[in-house]
């Protein structure tokens, strides 16, 4: 695929060049199987078929609505789907139908197809069976079953889809800047996947050079592009430590952010102090501990060095010469 601008008169042939996801095994679900991993997925959708998934557009079918943004709740051969309306001069819905008609990895929620309909433009993806990590976070229930391990595991595979979003596309790297627990979904068996692009970027596109700025000042826009995803990855971190939504934390506590009041708790060693209290099993405390010092070196810069998101992960690991070259260690 080329980095050229997209443009609604090409759009449909978007999909025609791209190689099918290799498929996995089947699954002992549906919902444990996204339908964009699915073969003939993604595709190009008539608005009809988009009326019966979505009974008729009704309101009731509404579950978001924002920003000039629709969001419907529906069924696709019997699976939940969600179908997101646009106008046709919203530039997000070209932003995410350019980067998610490309990329795959297992842990990047993918679209299902897509609709062009007059002034209107809709995107389809899979609806995730267990909601996001923010909802499981905010319910006792699910937080309570959600352990350290399984949010370690989580923490490693949204890593996971960012590193491969700035380092393995073949065209060019790409940010996601809105990383947060309202923006990573769960699947039935609590794996998780990175999704929300609606404030994505492909920096070759995004930042190339022109007469008025050098090829230096472009690495450096991409350089600060891609550690405000390292900075909110590391955000993310401290929400699945804490059990708190950085989203809402700032009214529960007025005036202060989550990265703002747990990184010098973090930096004074009280990781007990930021901990999910509605865990009591500590047997897993080693992750948490890895978890913790990744989180630090993602929201304090250490040693003034750029973190790439490998160099993240492996910290988040446990990787002894990652922690003893970010001064984390024992």
């Amino acid at each position: 695929m080329t980095s050229k601008a997209m443009q609604p008169e090409n759009s449909e042939n978007i999909l025609q060049e791209e190689e099918s996801p290799e498929l996995l095994p089947s699954p002992e679900s549906p919902c444990w199987y996204p339908l964009s991993w699915r073969s003939g997925f993604p595709r190009a959708f008539d608005h009809s078929e988009l009326e019966v998934i979505t009974n008729g557009f009704a309101d009731e079918n509404i579950v978001k609505e924002m920003d000039g943004m629709k969001v419907y709740h529906g069924f696709l051969q019997d699976i939940p789907v969600l179908v997101k309306c646009f106008l046709e001069t919203d530039e997000r819905f070209w932003t995410m139908l350019k980067i998610l008609s490309w990329v795959r990895h297992r842990n990047i929620k993918n679209i299902v197809g897509y609709c062009f309909a007059g002034a209107s433009v809709f995107l389809l993806c899979d609806c995730p069976c267990m909601d996001t990590v923010e909802v499981n976070l905010q319910c006792d229930d699910s937080a309570m079953s959600f352990g350290w391990k399984d949010r370690w595991c989580v923490a490693l595979e949204v890593g996971g889809s960012l590193r491969y979003l700035h380092e393995e596309c073949v065209d060019g790297p790409i940010v996601h800047l809105s990383v947060c627990s309202a923006h990573v979904v769960i699947t039935l068996n609590n794996s998780a996947m990175l999704g929300d692009f609606t404030t994505a970027k492909w920096l070759t596109e995004d930042t190339s050079p022109n007469e008025d700025s050098s090829a230096e000042c472009q690495s450096l826009e991409e350089d600060e592009l891609l550690s405000v995803d390292v900075h909110d990855y590391g955000m993310f971190i401290l929400e699945l430590i804490t059990g708190k939504s950085a989203n809402s934390f700032q009214s529960q506590v007025k005036g202060q952010s989550l990265v703002n009041w747990a990184t010098p708790i973090l930096e004074n060693g009280s990781l007990s102090q930021l901990m999910d209290r509605r865990l009591m099993d500590y047997s897993d405390m080693k992750v948490v501990d890895h978890m913790a010092k990744a989180a630090l070196c993602c929201l304090k810069n250490v040693k003034g060095l750029r973190l790439s998101m490998s160099e993240v992960l492996a910290v988040v690991r446990g990787d002894e010469l990652a922690l003893s070259k970010y001064g984390v260690s024992e």
